[in-house]
């Protein structure tokens, strides 16, 4: 009798077990504050579509890295950077693989992107409107030695498909993927003789 009662308390774990993962593939999410809409929501059979592709993202913070949604664009009331502790590991880490260390890629990347002393962060993530549009974001920011981050660049695009992440390019560029096995890609890099940081011809950001 005792292992009968064994064999079923694991059973019932196991069962518990697939259930949740089951529950966390089908609508997986992070809820950030208790009450509110999960960051990530899947709809779709990921047996059929990639998670980045049915994922949509609710961005649910008024500022990126210190600087409030306002200052980077008036309409917007809520951006939210990607970050790897945001989105379910049961997405992330597929079959037990880092999907976006296999693809080399990143939510974000630093360097001298324009060529200065100082360092930049571009990192990417997902923007809400006050009208409600979602879309994904690319940012561009100084990180000086001393005082807060400064915008160097802004794109918006407006899209139900809101993944988005980076990666190094050649010549100090930076290559902005809207999935992570896919090759239209884009490339922005710093035009020293627009002095601003600008697409490549043909980039699908633009």
């Amino acid at each position: 009798m005792a292992m009968g009662r064994y064999t079923a308390r694991n059973g019932l774990r196991a069962l518990l077990g697939c259930a949740i993962a089951v529950c966390c593939i089908v609508g997986a999410g992070i809820v950030p504050i208790r009450g509110q809409q999960p960051f990530v929501t899947v709809e779709g059979d990921l047996r059929f579509v990639a998670w980045w592709v049915a994922a949509d993202f609710h961005p649910f913070t008024t500022k990126v890295r210190g600087i409030p949604t306002a200052k980077i664009r008036k309409n917007w009331c809520k951006a939210t950077e990607f970050r790897k502790d945001l989105i379910p590991k049961e997405l992330l880490f597929e079959g037990g693989v880092d999907g976006m260390e296999a693809s080399k890629v990143s939510f974000a990347i630093e360097g001298h992107f324009d060529g200065t002393a100082t360092k930049q962060v571009a990192l990417v993530g997902v923007y809400q409107e006050c009208s409600g549009q979602k879309g994904r974001f690319i940012l561009i920011l100084d990180l000086p030695r001393s005082g807060p981050p400064r915008v160097r660049f802004v794109n918006a695009v407006a899209t139900p498909h809101q993944f988005g992440a980076l990666s190094l390019g050649q010549d100090n560029s930076i290559v902005a993927w809207p999935c992570m096995e896919c090759d239209n890609t884009s490339v922005l890099k710093w035009d020293p003789q627009k002095r601003r940081f600008d697409w490549a011809p043909d980039s699908e950001e633009e």
